[in-house]
């Protein structure tokens, strides 16, 4: 019998039993063989303010970790004697993602991960503190992006940390609010440290040195949050960070010229004073627009103008020696071959103009920076015919800038306080069956698979692809309780529904109903405060739970009469909220009402499940036939156009995480069925934290070039940190990317307008 959440609560609170403990614990966890396992399980039974000592040593993993508790720190015994090295991972993308909120890690080193070394999603009160993150070969455009990596958070700090040799930026802070970096290193990093349409960061007292660009504040369209403000750089020490740019192409980092000190692109409200910037051979800082990239911010919502920025106090000396650059190619050959210590493209919002200029709030504001050089480049009055005839000026008087800008204010972080207690997925995943017979979901010998007494088998028109197994699906309901239809996102299910789906691979998969090797079953079941998911891996005879995730080793004969074979993954409890949380809560993805509108055998009849179910008594609400959506099955020509049928296989494997509260909303793109913006869906929309996963593209989607498409590329790469989705797939779906490319192959052009 599985007890529910409330009764758990209540035993607990009873003092029953101790199903985890009410005080915050500090649960140490060594070096070892199965440490990927041990660490996973206890990052899933953390309960808030318990504390993960890791002793020193170096720890081993082959898969991402994951984290969703609040309040959980892990802690090392300091970044040279705690190591996590991820130099052999095969699995997900990060070294360490974590989405709960009141985190805390320190002492302690991440290198070499396949993506990002540490993200943290969407989290409140995160603090880093003296963490190393390093690919330790050396610079190399495989790298991963992003050493420490917070998005979408509020009330960051980090301090005394060091990133080495990431591909994108060693520290990155992007779309959050009131940030602190502070007292850092980077170096050999494309970018040192980058504030991306951020508001309110405090970057002071860091060393950045022998990197391509040694401090970035950005702001870059098409994403959620639009237009940062209010950054402050000061008390840094920016040397010599001439590195050769080896970010993967396609990036927007892979534009920063190398020799750039700072570099200020259409951000708005950043005051950079007190600072030692010297030696850098294309400028000590660039001030520019978006529109020198080239590229097209197609958003709206979005300002490309750098404004309001004051740049006063600070030690320059020798920059501009020699450009390099898209920026030094444009125009060095018209400025004597030499920039300057501080350098602006003279690009502004014209719109904007009072009596023939910027107001001095919007304007770019320059003081006592002693002998510092000087460049505009007045790009905006650049035309063809003032090159040939010659009529080309630029300013290299500072004075025509000088003045002080009001003082931003300085970072206050709120930090909550996040009290101790137990974690309810921690009691619901204690209190779990621990083998799939408990839960009487199937009629005999559960390798048969047959549904027991009011089970319902069900079927989707597409499906996720999950490395070429075949799945088979049940929903148990209480008894006498009903579903509810939704004409969007998955029907509604009463509290105590458990939904399973078993993953197998046919040993030969040419022969219909030949026997098949059953890999994992994964429950979803629904409690009064919530959904929760996890697998049981399945042995020669019977399935037991399997918390920490899994692997297993596979082989089939193809369809093709070609031997395969495949190492298979169990995801973690933790990674099922990874793909399953939208908009902060867990939920089924599958069973919705589009994509159960179809037609199955139920007997020697053929029905329509959705009318069927009506038909039994457990589904109400059903409204008349032809008002029920319908989702097109992806291999079905004559259930859609290809373009359909394209869009409904992404909706099913991508839009879970790609839309604008799934886990990858970051990212801007949105592959939602529903979403008619092509620039959303990825139309000419530059990458933003794509990596090595750009593959040198430019775009996520290039209408008619699906080979200059990321999209493709990732979709069709096996590789750890660049393949989407990056948890529990190994294999290319061949049939759904064959879709996607034919898609792309015809789009019309006016998607691109």
């Amino acid at each position: 019998m599985i007890l529910h959440s409330r009764l758990i609560a209540l035993i607990l609170a009873c003092g029953l039993i101790r199903m985890g403990s009410l005080r915050a614990e500090t649960i140490t966890v060594r070096p070892g063989p199965q440490v990927q396992f041990e660490l996973q399980s206890r990052l899933i039974e953390a309960n808030p303010g318990d504390i993960l000592q890791l002793e020193s040593g170096r720890y081993e993993f082959r898969g991402e970790l994951n984290l969703v508790c609040r309040g959980v720190t892990i802690r090392g015994r300091g970044p040279d004697a705690t190591i996590l090295s991820f130099r052999d991972q095969q699995a997900g993308s990060d070294g360490l993602s974590v989405t709960g909120s009141g985190f805390l890690i320190e002492d302690l080193a991440v290198e070499n991960t396949a993506g990002n070394a540490i993200k943290v999603m969407g989290a409140s009160d995160v603090t880093f503190r003296r963490v190393r993150t390093e690919w330790t070969d050396g610079p190399k455009t495989s790298n991963g992006a992003y050493g420490i990596y917070p998005v979408q958070c509020s009330d960051v700090l980090i301090e005394d940390c060091v990133a080495i040799a990431a591909a994108d930026a060693g520290i990155y802070v992007g779309q959050s609010e009131r940030v602190i970096v502070r007292r850092c290193r980077v170096e050999q990093n494309v970018a040192g440290i980058e504030i991306e349409n951020t508001r309110h960061a405090d970057v002071y007292e860091n060393i950045a040195e022998n990197n391509t660009g040694g401090i970035m504040v950005f702001d870059l369209p098409g994403l959620p949050v639009t237009n940062g403000e209010s950054t402050r750089v000061y008390r840094n020490r920016i040397r010599g960070n001439n590195h050769a740019n080896f970010a993967p192409k396609g990036n927007m980092v892979a534009d920063v010229p190398s020799g750039t000190g700072m570099m200020i692109m259409a951000a708005n409200q950043v005051e950079v004073f007190d600072n030692d910037i010297v030696d850098h051979n294309t400028a000590n800082i660039l001030v520019v627009s978006f529109l020198i990239t080239g590229r097209p911010p197609r958003d709206s919502k979005y300002d490309p103008y750098c404004e309001g920025i004051a740049i006063h106090d600070n030690r320059m000396a020798r920059g501009g020696t020699r450009p390099s650059g898209k920026i030094g190619e444009l125009v060095l050959p018209l400025v004597g071959g030499k920039f300057a210590d501080i350098v602006t493209d003279g690009i502004e919002d014209s719109a904007k103009y009072v009596d023939g200029r910027l107001p001095e709030t919007l304007s770019i504001r320059l003081a006592e920076n002693g002998d510092a050089s000087f460049l505009n480049f007045n790009l905006a009055k650049l035309t063809p015919t003032h090159i040939l005839r010659g009529q080309y000026r630029f300013e290299r008087d500072p004075n025509i800038l000088a003045g002080r800008l009001p003082a931003l204010p300085p970072i206050v972080l709120k930090s909550a306080v996040l009290a101790t207690g137990i974690n309810l997925a921690v009691a619901e995943y204690r209190s779990a069956p621990k083998t799939l017979d408990e839960w009487a979901l199937f009629d005999g010998d559960p390798q048969h698979q047959n549904p027991a007494p009011g089970v319902l088998h069900y079927e989707l028109n597409t499906a996720l692809f999950s490395d070429d197994t075949v799945k088979h699906r049940f929903i148990r309901l209480p008894n006498g309780e009903r579903m509810n239809y939704q004409p969007d996102g998955v029907l509604q299910f009463p509290v105590g529904t458990v939904i399973a789906k078993t993953f197998a691979m046919p040993y030969e998969k040419s022969v219909p109903g030949n026997p098949e090797r059953l890999l994992e079953t994964r429950i979803q079941v629904k409690r009064e405060s919530g959904w929760y998911g996890y697998s049981y891996a399945w042995d020669r005879e019977r399935a037991t739970l399997a918390l920490g995730g899994g692997l297993c080793d596979v082989a089939w004969t193809h369809s093709d009469g070609q031997e395969r074979t495949n190492r298979y993954e169990i995801p973690n409890a933790n990674q099922c909220f990874s793909c399953h949380t939208i908009g902060g809560r867990f939920t089924p993805l599958g069973p919705t009402a589009a994509n159960l509108n179809r037609a199955v055998a139920v007997g020697s009849t053929s029905v329509n499940q959705l009318a069927h179910w009506q038909a039994l008594g457990v589904l109400d609400g059903l409204p008349v036939a032809a008002e029920i959506p319908k989702l097109p099955q992806f291999d079905d020509p004559a259930s859609g156009t290809v373009a359909e049928r394209a869009r409904a296989w992404l909706d099913v494997n991508c839009a879970h995480c790609h839309q604008p509260d799934g886990s990858a909303r970051a990212s801007g793109l949105d592959l939602r069925l529903q979403q008619s913006d092509p620039a959303r869906f990825g139309v000419m929309k530059s990458p933003v934290a794509a990596g090595r996963g750009s593959g040198g593209r430019r775009f996520d989607i290039t209408p008619g070039k699906p080979d200059e498409s990321i999209l493709m590329f990732r979709l069709e790469s096996t590789q750890p940190g660049v393949r989407m989705p990056n948890l529990a797939r190994n294999l290319v779906p061949i049939e759904g990317a064959d879709l996607v490319r034919q898609w792309i192959q015809f789009m019309p052009a006016a998607e691109t307008e």
